[in-house]
């Protein structure tokens, strides 16, 4: 079952119908304090969130016997009301509350998965005293629209309602419906409420054709709806419900199904919805139960952590997987495969976003993740990955027309690709995307180094630094399109190393003669270690004849990729610590992409206890604002929490009250790297050839004489691992692991000497106490 916890109350739902070209955008569905979802639709690109054609809401709020509505976020705050989240998953985004002896729960979710067009809410409400009690249900649908935005006949807006509609059928029980739609041409949303007890249906007020909530409030205090003008209309039920004293404990609950339909014309958004309706509801009921089905399968094998974990970062693991699971797309278009969204409102495929959140994702589904990769290469049109659309278009053309992708030193998609497949041991995917990765390689060998062999960028947005100052462009009015053949990178040119060794590496794991890819990684690593100038590695202006002055995160690369040389590593060490900015503006771990660069640097350079001290100094700062409930969470304050973002603005400010927001798009993948730090560095889980390592670095912070930190399931091969950190005056760790098929299990400490072996290692528990920053090798066979 899904995870049980008090999330925050701001998020996203999934809409599968959402892409951008095909079959089109079906617009995000998103949180709206304090108790509402809605369409955005769509979210350009240029603004995320700020420019739509429309929004239309659906908000529910309560009016108390004695006078006090609740609905909007400043209603609840004043009537000293927390709001909630019991169940925050992408398929159900459920509020929680309680006023006085009043408990109730409002669940979200898409009652057409195929279409996206249906918005359905269950609510229950529950009456926890001893007397009998009377409240009013709102039940609110808010339509927004920027007229002529969708460049069709749109010359104004309408409102109307039905009393006791019958469209659902005789054993329905439809008690209100509202229609909200644009004279000529645009989007219709029609709002039905039916009540889900068997008792007589409940009296019903309607309001219609109201401009916005003080409107809301003078009508059902005057039952006079507001004139109506602008581009904003809003209707509203009120359903009275009578609610039975509790007796022995027990709180029947008052529940009520809302659905919204949205089509291209009145009869098109009942349509969608009557079907849902019938019968009480039982097809909606039988939907929301095959999400939570769906839910419970994939946390079965999700890592969660328990015991003494504060609650944020329990949380906020959770907040980072489902992030993920919502931007693993279903095939369209050219994509034959489930295929990585990148950041969910303007969807694309990135090869640089898609290996890394795929290796964050299979710490939690490793089928879906190795999908995704697989499909990334196999269904690109180009070798190269040029970042597409699902209709096959380019999104990322340079300045001379040349499409591309982003190279191989872009979050480091070999790298990732690696770990994967030491977390899986899978060598018949390792052996179907091989041939994918060759020609990758290969076209950056052939189509981007110049005449004496130096890799370089077509432009800033193939390297992903879009205008950086490190290639020199001064006026690219682009963005990142301006050509920048001058510059022979020191990141691209280790990058190019790892990815060739690790081709040699593969293709003598799958019986290939690799010996080719062997050499070229040798001969790029010889180059990479010639930009070492001046104690730094440099890149280099072909034009000038000469090492760059501009320094950078990612120039720590050839330390990731473990083609610089021993000396070069020692004279970096100090540098490890306090880096120069990336772009010479940003924060060192400020960007996903350019933080995993840094840390992964320092643990290849055998600095575990600062990859885990750069790590926590994210992890900390973001999950709390991810489990955050900011009084005011519209998007030019900060945007939503709930959700990974594109980049941490919290670093900057880590104990800020309240915690500060994040940063670019919401909904973004890489924004989810959080958990890998945690997983990776700071509980010290590695995957290795011969299985794991687990070298424990936990923040002072934690190191709490007592405390217990578990987490579990961590996948390696066929096993599956729990683990349990107890805080003594050693580090004492249980470690359990479950083979699920019968293997050997050897544990050897960091000096090489043998502590435990088992012939057949099935659900076995070992104990070990170990200092922590201490490490231990398990081998499985």
């Amino acid at each position: 079952m899904f995870p049980q916890d008090e999330y925050t109350p701001h998020g996203y739902l999934d809409n599968p119908a959402h892409a951008w070209k095909i079959p089109g955008p079906g617009g995000v569905l998103r949180s709206r304090p304090a108790i509402g979802m809605g369409w955005r639709y769509p979210s350009y690109a240029a603004a995320y969130n700020l420019k739509f054609v429309y929004t239309c809401h659906l908000q529910i709020g309560l009016a108390l016997e004695d006078g006090t509505m609740l609905l909007d976020s400043g209603d609840f705050k004043r009537g000293g009301v927390r709001l909630k989240s019991g169940y925050h998953s992408k398929s159900i985004l459920r509020f929680d509350f309680q006023v006085g002896e009043i408990s109730g729960n409002a669940g979200f979710f898409v009652g057409d998965p195929e279409g996206g067009n249906a918005l359905l809410c269950d609510l229950s409400i529950h009456n926890l005293s001893s007397v009998r009690r009377n409240i009013g249900v709102l039940a609110v649908l808010d339509y927004e629209r920027n007229l002529g935005q969708g460049f069709t006949w749109e010359s104004g807006m309408y409102a109307r309602s039905y009393e006791n509609p019958d469209y659902a059928g005789e054993n329905s029980r439809v008690l209100a419906g509202h229609t909200l739609g644009v004279y000529q041409e645009g989007t219709q949303f029609h709002l039905a409420v039916t009540s889900l007890d068997s008792e007589n249906a409940p009296p019903v007020s309607n309001y219609s054709n109201l401009p916005d909530f003080e409107s809301v409030r003078e009508a059902l205090s005057k039952g006079k709806p507001a004139t109506a003008s602008g581009n904003r209309r809003i209707s509203l039920s009120r359903i009275e419900l009578d609610l039975p004293p509790s007796k022995n404990g027990q709180s029947p609950a008052k529940r009520l199904l809302l659905a919204v339909g949205r089509g291209e014309s009145e009869k098109q958004a009942i349509d969608i919805i009557s079907p849902l309706l019938a019968v009480n509801g039982h097809a909606a009921q039988e939907i929301a139960e095959h999400y939570r089905n769906e839910d419970g399968e994939f946390w079965e094998n999700a890592p969660k952590l328990s015991g003494d974990w504060s609650p944020y970062l329990r949380r906020g693991v959770i907040y980072d997987a489902e992030t993920l699971r919502t931007l693993a797309r279903r095939p369209a278009g050219i994509y034959r495969h489930r295929w990585d969204a990148m950041q969910l409102q303007v969807p694309r495929v990135v090869l640089a976003e898609a290996a890394l959140d795929m290796l964050i994702l299979s710490y939690a589904d490793p089928e879906t993740a190795k999908e995704v990769l697989l499909g990334t290469f196999a269904d690109s049109p180009e070798p190269n990955i040029p970042c597409s659309r699902e209709d096959g278009s380019y999104n990322m053309i340079a300045a001379d027309g040349t499409p591309c992708g982003t190279a191989p030193e872009w979050c480091f998609p070999f790298h990732c690709v690696d770990l994967v497949y030491l977390k899986t041991g899978d060598h018949k995917w390792l052996a179907q995307l091989y041939p994918y990765l060759e020609d990758y390689i290969g076209f950056w060998i052939t189509q981007r180094l110049d005449a004496q062999g130096r890799p370089f960028y077509m432009c800033s947005w193939e390297a992903g630094q879009d205008n950086s100052p490190r290639f020199g462009i001064t006026d690219d009015p682009s963005g990142g399109g301006a050509l920048t053949r001058h510059i022979y990178p020191v990141d691209l040119q280790a990058a190019l190393a790892q990815a060739c060794r690790l081709l040699a590496q593969w293709g003598a794991e799958l019986g290939q003669d690799s010996s080719r890819w062997q050499a070229l990684g040798d001969s790029f690593a010889l180059a990479t270690q010639r930009m070492f100038h001046n104690g730094w590695f440099h890149d280099f202006d072909t034009r000038q004849n000469r090492f760059t002055e501009a320094l950078d995160t990612m120039q720590l690369a050839p330390l990731l990729c473990r083609v610089a040389t021993p000396e070069q590593v020692q004279a970096l060490y100090s540098t490890l610590e306090n880096p120069p900015k990336h772009g010479q503006v940003f924060h060192p771990l400020m960007w996903p992409s350019v933080a995993f660069c840094l840390i992964e640097a320092c643990h290849q350079s055998g600095r575990a206890d600062l990859a885990a001290r750069h790590s926590w100094n994210i992890i900390a700062p973001v999950y709390r604002w991810l489990d955050s409930d900011p009084a005011n969470v519209e998007v030019d304050s900060g945007g939503l929490p709930g959700n990974a973002r594109e980049y941490w603005t919290q670093i900057v400010a880590p104990n800020a009250e309240p915690p500060i927001g994040g940063g670019g798009a919401e909904v973004y993948g890489w924004g989810c790297l959080t958990s890998l730090l945690l997983f990776r560095y700071v509980v010290g889980f590695v995957e290795e050839e011969h299985g794991f390592s687990l070298t424990p670095s936990l923040p002072p912070e934690l190191l709490q004489a007592g405390k217990t930190y578990r987490i579990s399931p961590l996948r390696c091969r066929n096993a599956k691992v729990a683990l349990s950190y107890t805080v003594a005056n050693k580090l004492e760790i249980t470690l359990e692991i479950y083979c699920e098929r019968a293997a050997a299990i050897a544990i050897k400490d960091n000096g090489g000497n043998l502590l435990y072996e088992v012939p057949q290692a099935n659900n076995h528990t070992f104990r070990l106490a170990l200092v922590n920053a201490d490490s231990i090798d398990v081998s499985i066979i």
